[in-house]
């Protein structure tokens, strides 16, 4: 079987396997050097992009929202790991690498805390990310949509608790 997937190098190796936590070089390095998707690519065209956006407006947060932006990288980027390294398991092309990434947003959303931030919180995220951004694709929207739902389900399963 042909595979577009290419070995790492051993210095990237660690950066790979273990990203270092609320750095973005992870994209590029790793996963960008894995598949080549070039510029508009998920690695570069969406994943770095937008790690560094956050990064850099990371002050407009607060510090429950600092955390939640570090919690959801992390989580974003461990998901990935697999495809990072060229581990057997991994995604074999670009297209299934920016399924898979995108996939996993509303779940590292959530269990990074999103639906527990308050409404100021959310302001700021959209603003970083930029609204039009939310519904640019389908895959944007799916997982916008995906994690809103996930927040109704939860609070829902959260007000049903409380009432019985």
């Amino acid at each position: 079987m042909f595979s577009l997937v290419q070995p790492t190098s051993n210095s990237t190796n660690n950066e790979c396997s273990d990203p270092p936590r609320g750095q973005c070089t992870f994209y590029a390095d790793c996963l960008e050097a894995q598949y080549h998707c070039g510029a508009q690519g998920y690695p570069i065209g969406y994943g770095q992009q937008y790690c560094e956006k956050f990064n850099a407006d990371k002050s407009d947060l607060s510090p429950a929202g600092q955390n939640w932006m570090l919690d959801t990288m992390e989580c974003l980027q461990r998901t990935l790991v697999p495809e990072a390294t060229g581990a057997p398991d991994a995604v074999q092309t670009c297209a299934e690498l920016t399924e898979k990434a995108f996939d996993s947003h509303p779940k590292c959303y959530i269990d990074s805390g999103l639906c527990w931030l308050g409404v100021k919180e959310w302001v700021e995220i959209v603003k970083i990310i930029g609204v039009g951004t939310l519904f640019a694709s389908w895959d944007a929207t799916k997982e916008t949509v995906r994690a809103a739902e996930g927040c109704l389900a939860l609070y829902g399963h959260t007000l049903a608790r409380k009432i019985f």
